[in-house]
């Protein structure tokens, strides 16, 4: 199991949003790696002035694999 660091510079994010944007960030990422099938143990998310950091602790090195079937055009299609 790895540590993964996200840090995201930015301009000048005012203190207001700053709790809720560290909030979201760490949710978004969270959501994303498990529909990608990569669970993870615990999630912290920072914010300062300047930039956005997530931390999480227990990311898997690789996805699980898996088969996916995709239809394409018919043979003879133009």
């Amino acid at each position: 199991m790895a540590e993964f660091l996200l840090e995201l510079l930015s301009e000048e994010i005012p203190a207001r949003m700053q709790t809720r944007a560290s909030d979201d960030l760490r949710r978004l990422v969270s959501d994303k790696l498990t529909e990608a099938g990569l669970g993870h143990g615990k999630a912290e998310a920072y914010a300062t002035p300047r930039r956005l950091a997530l931390r999480l602790e227990g990311l898997p090195a690789q996805q699980p694999d898996r088969e996916i079937e995709v239809k394409g055009p018919r043979v003879g299609a133009p």
